[in-house]
């Protein structure tokens, strides 16, 4: 599993000291996990997997993808509707009519 670990934060451009930061665990921490010195408590397992969507699965035993795309999805989800909140109402109506115009480009480059 140490080196799942490694892999997801490398392939996040990460340094063991951002990793741990960003999980609230020191980059010591990190590189003891990494280096197989350690073994990852539970509940930083969990985190990883929430904060950085990995799929846990993955992570436990290396089966399947690493990241959790629906997870991924419903975060960029998560992020356009904030955003979309805090527009004036006219901008809303703008940013839809915007999203319904590439939704129709995406439907005819579909057919």
């Amino acid at each position: 599993m140490h080196n799942r670990i490694k892999a997801v934060r490398k392939a996040l451009d990460l340094s063991q000291r951002e990793f741990g930061e960003r999980l609230g665990v020191s980059r010591d921490v990190i590189s003891n996990i990494e280096y197989g010195r350690v073994q990852p408590r539970e509940l930083l397992l969990r985190h990883i997997c929430e904060l950085y969507n990995v799929n846990e699965n993955w992570l436990r035993s290396g089966e399947g993808a690493m990241f959790d795309e629906a997870a991924k999805l419903s975060k960029k989800t998560e992020e356009a509707l904030t955003i979309f909140q805090q527009l004036r109402p006219e901008f809303q109506e703008y940013a839809l009519e915007q999203i319904r115009m590439l939704a129709e480009l995406q439907q005819k480059e579909n057919h």
